[in-house]
């Protein structure tokens, strides 16, 4: 076993709530073509979870101040998914047919969900989770440049901008 802390610095800013039905199935075995009955398995799952996006590395946020033109600029990197997960009290079985040949295994299981989680992540981005993230940390930061600025946040205009992506 390995134990281990790692340094974060995240900030999560939106997140996405999901609650689905899924279906799992494994064929049984066939002879001449046909499925053996009895051989085959399946369940109907159900499992609910959240998708977290935000900026992944808040050391990465970088502030420039123009006194004479009164300007603060925050440059923040683009939003991305920090988290798909699925909660394990959420899952439950229903219509589970199982075969003492062809039993489920738990490994299959744990692939169906890691599965789901993914497929969670993207239709969280094709419903607009990133910009609905990247509308809120503009907010946040705004908000906390001008808590920072105090008596003086009348007199500053905060623009934030978006890091490009790091070339791969």
């Amino acid at each position: 076993m390995k134990n281990s802390f790692a340094d974060i610095g995240e900030l999560a800013t939106e997140s996405y709530n999901f609650t689905q039905v899924g279906k799992y199935s494994e064929e049984g075995t066939k002879v001449f073509g046909m499925e053996v009955p009895g051989t085959g398995s399946h369940y109907l799952i159900t499992y609910s979870g959240e998708v977290k996006a935000g900026v992944a590395d808040v050391s990465q946020i970088q502030v420039e101040v123009d006194e004479v033109g009164h300007v603060v600029t925050v440059t923040v990197p683009a939003v991305e998914i920090l988290s798909a997960s699925i909660d394990p009290a959420s899952v439950e079985t229903y219509d589970q047919s199982f075969s003492i040949v062809n039993q489920i295994e738990v490994g299959e299981v744990t692939t169906f969900l890691a599965d789901r989680e993914t497929a969670a992540a993207d239709e969280a981005i094709s419903k607009g989770l990133l910009d609905k993230a990247q509308g809120r940390v503009e907010d946040i930061v705004k908000k906390q440049v001008n808590a920072v600025l105090g008596e003086q946040a009348g007199k500053y205009e905060v623009r934030v901008v978006i890091a490009p992506a790091p070339a791969e």
